[in-house]
């Protein structure tokens, strides 16, 4: 009888976890999990279930080892959920240890979109790893920046030429007023979010620290919304 319980458990907690995690309505900025690793602790809890039919309608293990073989799957769908979830920086934040100063998830929604869900990090800024031009570079999400502004080291390094800009255009930011240059990139990439033809600002080399995602990359967007320490960009 308690095998067959257990059984049963296994089998609704693998389907719940499986269907919540690829449900439209799941949001995991709320329950701070991923799709992959919740389907993961599916998997496993699955494979308990399979095992447990397996043992009892066979009567292949006596009790001992089906108490046995329970410790060791519980144990094994323990880890690898925890191992999902600290990748996504989630189990440190729960035991109260550091963080990874962005947090950065790539889903596919059920009809096909894409969406990319950044936490907060210790600053209170949202900073994710993006690409310029297919060439890596830190950007952090400013909604107040009308325009895209680089870093001058990034842009060379996407390939814009620098040297031959007109730092012309004064942009007010939060450390004053910077000079900047108009430019236009290839692509900003964020994930799997890729925006084509970017207008940008490059800013005359010393006046910026970090380059900014401002609203010429948001706007083209079909959506982003802020909820409590998680911002969500939609394709």
């Amino acid at each position: 009888m308690l095998g067959w319980l257990a059984l049963v458990v296994a089998a609704l907690t693998g389907l719940f976890v499986f269907f919540q995690s690829h449900s439209e309505s799941f949001d995991p900025g709320l329950a701070g999990v991923t799709g992959p690793g919740m389907t993961a602790t599916a998997a496993v809890m699955s494979l308990l279930a399979v095992l447990f039919f397996v043992s009892i309608r066979f009567r292949s293990f006596d009790g001992r080892r089906i108490y046995l073989l329970t410790a060791a799957c519980l144990v094994l769908a323990v880890c690898t959920g925890a191992w999902w979830y600290g990748k996504m920086g989630v189990v440190s934040k729960i035991i109260g240890g550091p963080s990874s100063p962005e947090m950065e998830q790539v889903r596919r929604e059920a009809h096909g979109a894409v969406s990319v869900l950044l936490r907060r990090n210790s600053d209170g800024n949202f900073v994710t790893q993006g690409q310029i031009n297919g060439t890596d570079a830190a950007l952090l999400v400013d909604t107040g920046a009308s325009i895209v502004m680089l870093k001058p080291t990034d842009a060379e390094r996407a390939g814009i030429d620098v040297k031959v800009l007109a730092f012309t255009v004064a942009v007010q930011t939060a450390n004053g007023t910077v000079y900047a240059a108009p430019a236009r990139v290839r692509s900003i990439s964020v994930g799997l979010l890729k925006i084509e033809d970017v207008e940008v600002l490059v800013a005359r080399p010393g006046s910026l620290n970090e380059n900014l995602l401002g609203m010429s990359f948001l706007r083209r967007l079909a959506s982003y919304d802020l909820t409590g320490d998680f911002l969500t960009l939609r394709e």
